[in-house]
């Protein structure tokens, strides 16, 4: 088998990570004000609101979950283990990081008399898990107003900054990139997969998946991968791979069966293969935002050909409409008006095969597609998970600026604010702090 050159990333600076994954500009000049965030999980907390409507009675059974050092996928699975039940069962609203202190729901089917009192006497980790109510759906990737957040910046080495970068970023917008846990962890190779699937190299997607080493991870670990690279041997792969890297070692498996590569990523939950397109789709979004910062200076110019999002309030909060409106001759004057206002927002796509080549982001989005090798009909792949129809986004966030809180005693600069669903905090604080802290190799 013939193997491709090796990619890995070759230093642990934050820029270095962010521009692999299109994340090229700052929008304001003004200086950051430093310092670190993630010290520990106590220093960054996440709460869902949820979009939905609880009920004393249901099919589904709605559990709150505040927990620490978790990431949503692993503690579903053990959650599903614990009352032995399907993982597929268990619904969530999104995904939240494992080094956080995280309040987020959870839908499990009541199929048993047992389950309440399951429920009530469960004792997992570092987790506490209450009755919320009940719905007669499954809580699906979506189900959010937004999320609330607390954060603590530890020793800001210029906290005066803070007011001139908010600010300009008023005035300006602030960039709603894709943050880079949306990549992965530590590795931040899951564009990388959905890459090489769109182009249908179904071999190359496994190994980069399975075995691409980084100089992020543990050195035992990246000296495992690196042998299994070169090798792309499975059964050494699950002689050595450790018992935690779970994903890994099914697909490995997978090939020991007499799986094909192919056959062994379908086999992966449904969740994760749908993430390797979407985090593709959030690369290729992040280098055409990069862009319009680069020729534009300001998220706040819209034009003809662009598109718009406007804004709405739910349950007291600000969020986007999804009403993606392609800006013309007849809406031209109405939509900077609410632009000006703040309630309409420039939008750009997250390219799928019915995305069209308009206006300034679709030439754009032409531009990069053809320097990747690839082209719309590329997002109509051969399974639903490997395939996407295309969307918009909001290119800046729709912060609200009024409701945003800080304190500051004792070098701690802490924030407080909701952000809607979709909206990465790191984003936010890159532009405030702009410091080159690689929070994401804390354990």
């Amino acid at each position: 088998m013939r193997k491709s050159k090796k990619p890995s990333l070759s230093t642990t600076s934050l820029e270095t990570i962010e521009r692999a994954v299109g994340i090229e500009e700052y929008i304001a000049s003004s200086p950051g004000i430093g310092g670190k965030i993630k010290e520990s999980e106590d220093d960054f907390l996440v709460e869902e609101i949820l979009d939905a409507d609880l009920r004393d009675n249901g099919t589904y059974l709605i559990v709150k979950v505040k927990k620490k050092n978790w990431d949503t996928m692993n503690f579903a699975r053990i959650l599903s283990n614990y009352l032995h039940i399907s993982r597929n069962a268990i619904g969530y609203a999104g995904t939240k990081d494992k080094r956080a202190i995280t309040i987020q729901y959870f839908s499990i089917p009541v199929k048993s008399n047992d389950i309440m009192d399951k429920i009530r006497n469960a004792r997992i980790k570092d987790a506490h898990i209450e009755i919320a109510g009940y719905m007669n759906r499954k809580i699906k990737l979506g189900d959010l107003l937004g999320n609330k957040f607390r954060i603590v910046v530890r020793s800001p080495s210029q906290p005066e900054n803070l007011q001139r970068i908010l600010d300009e970023l008023e005035i300006k917008g602030i960039p709603n990139f894709f943050g880079i846990q949306r990549f992965g962890t530590l590795r931040f190779i899951t564009h990388e997969v959905g890459r090489l699937i769109l182009r249908k190299n179904y071999s190359e997607a496994f190994w980069v998946y399975v075995a691409m080493p980084s100089e992020l991870e543990d050195e035992e670990i990246r000296k495992i991968r690196e042998d299994l690279w070169n090798e792309r041997n499975p059964k050494m792969g699950l002689r050595e791979l450790p018992k935690y890297l779970i994903y890994e070692r099914n697909l490995l498996q997978k090939l020991r069966e007499g799986k094909s590569e192919l056959q062994a990523l379908i086999s992966l939950p449904k969740n994760l293969k749908l993430m390797f397109i979407h985090a593709y789709q959030s690369y290729i979004f992040n280098r055409i935002l990069s862009e319009r910062i680069r020729e534009y200076g300001t998220l706040k110019t819209l034009e003809k050909g662009d598109y718009a999002d406007f804004l709405k309030r739910k349950k007291g909060y600000s969020i986007n409409s999804g009403d993606f409106v392609e800006i013309g001759d007849t809406n031209f004057r109405r939509v900077k008006f609410l632009a000006e206002n703040r309630y309409a927002f420039l939008a750009l796509p997250v390219p799928g095969y019915e995305t069209k080549f308009e206006g300034w982001s679709g030439e754009k989005l032409k531009e990069i597609l053809e320097m990747e090798g690839l082209n719309l009909d590329s997002f109509r792949g051969e399974y639903p998970e490997f395939s996407s129809r295309g969307s918009f986004r909001t290119a800046e966030v729709p912060f609200d600026f009024e409701s945003f809180m800080t304190e500051y005693h004792n070098e701690l600069l802490v924030f407080s604010f909701f952000l809607p669903k979709g909206c990465f905090a790191t984003s936010f604080l890159r532009e405030v702090m702009k410091s080159d802290y690689s929070y994401f190799l804390k354990k």
